[in-house]
């Protein structure tokens, strides 16, 4: 099955929006920036789905199998790839806004 890959915060998005980390800060970052666009997401998701949808993604989940619980979403979320770039650009302009916070 050809899937698109979800979009992540990576450097290279973060140096677009003007932020530039220290390498010391910058994985322990981004790793939170994309664990908060995962749970977004999810978010998202789960506010989509009928009930009986929702029970069999838990049941997918629950296996531990990532990659099943990724086709199950992209066979069953006919807008998946729209929620993840909405939200993508949502945390984006959040993070462009709090930039001097961050850096």
């Amino acid at each position: 099955m050809n899937q698109q890959q979800l979009p992540l915060i990576t450097r290279e998005s973060l140096a677009l929006i003007g932020i530039q980390l220290a390498d010391a800060d910058a994985d322990a970052l981004i790793e939170q920036f994309n664990s908060t666009l995962q749970e977004r997401i999810g978010a998202e998701v789960t506010n989509a789905l009928d009930d009986t949808q929702l029970k069999e993604l838990v049941d997918v989940q629950e296996s531990g199998n990532m990659q099943a619980v990724q086709d199950w979403l992209v066979a069953n979320v006919s807008d998946l790839q729209e929620i993840a770039q909405d939200e993508y650009d949502i945390l984006l302009g959040e993070i462009a806004t709090n930039a001097e916070n961050i850096q």
